[in-house]
């Protein structure tokens, strides 16, 4: 435990049983008891979300969405492709990055009405 042993373990009880007294102690050591387990708890439950997301994005990046087939067949043939192809490698995050800068663009592009 941190590289502490039992004799350095035992000095410390003693100087903090010194320092905060027999009535303040325990309080103290239940209240470092609580931040310590509430700490424990936000740090897996953190941990957990991220993996939830993890998961989530690679099953997103694997499977093609119905949404976006059907929007791409709405499309006229008289729309150009897109002029960045994509990388079969990307990310979801990444894809969706491309896809919003080349939206932007095109936005740019055109005049304001």
């Amino acid at each position: 435990m941190f590289g502490i042993g039992p004799e350095e373990l035992v000095l410390v009880l003693i100087v903090a049983l010194l320092v905060l007294g027999p009535e303040r102690l325990p309080r103290v050591a239940r209240d470092i008891g609580r931040v310590v387990g509430d700490l424990r708890r936000t740090s897996d439950e953190f941990r957990e979300e991220f993996l939830q997301a993890d998961k989530f994005l690679e099953k997103q990046a694997s499977t093609p969405t119905p949404v976006a087939e059907s929007a791409t067949a709405a499309i006229p043939a008289t729309t150009p492709p897109a002029t960045t192809p994509s990388d079969p490698n990307e990310s979801a995050f990444d894809r969706e990055m491309r896809e919003a800068r080349e939206r932007l663009a095109a936005s740019r592009e055109k005049p304001a009405t």
